[in-house]
Order: C-alpha cells, then structure tokens, then sequence
C-alpha cells in the first residue's frame, strides 16, 4: 500500500462576508450628507482633498490616504465639505462573529497613510485595476446578470479583491488590539452592550430637540436606567446626557452658523424653555455666548 501524507484539508469553507456596495464619489464644495445609521460596516478612503465626518459626535478631518472604518450602528455624517474630495466607500457585512469582534475592538476610526500603509497602496492600486471597469458597469448594466463571460470573470476578480482590502482591515485591527493589549483579554464591552448604546445614541440624535429625558429613554429601550448609563459610558465614554449636549450643541451651532435666525427662534427650535437658558446653557458648553460664538464663525 502506497503512504500518502496529507498536509492539509479543510472542508466546508463557507463565505462569511457580503458586499453590500462599491462606490466612488466625487463630492462638490458644499457637499453634504444627513445624519444616519447602518446595520454593516462602512470602510471609507479619502483619494483627493479633505472630508469632514462626524461620528457618534465625533468631529473626524480626513485628508487623502486616510481611512475611516464606521462599525454597525454607529451615527454620522458628513458636514458641508469646504472643497471638492473624492473617495471610495465599500459597505460590507461580516457573519463570521471572532472577525467582527476584531473590527468593533478598533480603538479608533481613522486610520492615516503613516500607520498602514498597506492598506493605502491597496486601495490604490484596486482603483487603478478596476476603476474603469467598474464605471463602465453601472446604471441599467449593473441590474442585469452578466452578459459576458468576461464580465462574470472581472467581477470575481473584484470580489476576491475586496476581500482581501477586508483581510487587511482585520489584519490591521488584530494587530492594534494585540499593541494595546486588548485581543487576549475578555472584550470589556459586550455585543449586547454596544447595540444598546448604539440605539440610545439613535434615538438620542432623533430626539434631541424635545428634551428627552434619560429615565424615559431607558424606558423606551426597555431596559434599566443604570445598565443604560453604563453600557452607553462603556461605549462612547460619556454619559447619555453629556452625549446629549453634544448633540443639542452641535445643532445649536450649525443653526447660527448656517442661518440668521435670531437667538429666540434658535431656541424654540431646540425646544428650550426660553431664550435665556438657551444662552446659559450655551455659554456653559461653549464657554462663550451664542452671539459671540456667531460673530467669530462668520
């Protein structure tokens, strides 16, 4: 009997990711898109120009060759951008739950040219590759079934390279987690936790103008104030009412900036009691009056 060793064999290898969408935008001076939310991962990468983002009440500045990774959940938009950028976005699903963990686990959302450029060249070079290609497939083509056999094949070339851009991502992610001496540890947030945050901070955004208290936001959530407090602390690292001024600040801002409603139409707006709290409570965040805070920004 001839001996045959087997060096290896793994059976039933099953595709756990999905790619949602592949898109290059070219955004106009004063491009702007409204505060909203996803169940999947959004990877961003700033080609030209600078994008501003805000995520979670995060204010983020993008210049060309950073990264920004989005997780589930997570609010944001994008602010009026002061020039023309472009950039590539891919939204993406992840089933397999230790890769997803990995990606929640980053510590931090952007990531520039200078800390991996890996991923820089990669996104570079798929553009390059398939850019073209992909322009060409779009409209009324993209909804149809593959009409040649070479479409079919550049397609799965596509594929298996975002794939790749996404194994480096977790690659990237493992090896932060590891630095920081997160992956071995026990997640200090649950998945449980996280979703609860998330969706208080979505309801949070929504609601901001009509004073929402936290005890009837936990009540809504159908949860315990306390395991509100704490799971959204763990998560944001702010209480729900601190991230509540930041929203009702934010809002407040873009309305004087943006706007020449008078103090008194800005505050019932927001829904405060009069137009002095709103001044008190403004300066108290801002550390300077609305009128003040208007005449600088202008």
């Amino acid at each position: 009997m001839i001996s045959v060793q087997q060096l290896f064999m793994i059976s039933s290898i099953v595709g756990s990711i999905r790619l949602v969408d592949l898109q290059y935008t070219i955004g106009r001076k004063g491009y702007s898109f409204p505060a909203h939310r996803h169940s999947i991962f959004e990877f961003m990468y700033i080609i030209s120009g600078t994008l501003h983002k805000w995520v979670n009440e995060q204010p983020l500045s993008l210049n060309a060759g950073d990264c920004l990774v989005i997780k589930p959940g997570q609010y944001h938009h994008t602010p009026p951008t002061p020039h023309e950028a472009e950039w590539f976005v891919l939204h993406f699903e992840i089933e397999d739950k230790t890769i997803h963990e990995i990606l929640q686990m980053l510590p931090y959302p952007v990531i520039t040219q200078e800390e991996e450029e890996s991923i820089h060249l990669f996104v570079r070079s798929f553009i390059a590759k398939y850019g073209y290609f992909l322009h060409n497939l779009t409209g009324e083509q993209a909804s149809k079934p593959a009409e040649s056999k070479y479409t079919a094949v550049q397609m799965l070339k596509v594929q298996s390279a975002i794939l790749s851009l996404i194994g480096l991502l977790a690659t990237y992610a493992y090896t932060r987690t590891e630095e920081l001496g997160l992956a071995s540890a026990q997640p200090a947030v649950k998945p449980s936790q996280i979703h609860l945050a998330h969706e208080a901070a979505y309801w949070i955004e929504k609601q901001a103008a009509h004073n929402m208290r936290i005890g009837e936001l936990a009540a809504q959530l159908h949860v315990d104030r306390c395991h509100l407090a704490t799971s959204f602390k763990k998560v944001y690292g702010v209480s729900p009412r601190h991230y509540l001024t930041q929203v009702k600040m934010r809002r407040a801002k873009e309305l004087l900036i943006d706007t020449d409603w008078s103090v008194e139409k800005i505050a019932e707006e927001l829904q405060f009691s009069s137009p002095s709290h709103f001044v008190k409570f403004f300066h108290k965040a801002a550390g300077q009056t609305p009128f003040r805070f208007r005449n600088h920004s202008r």
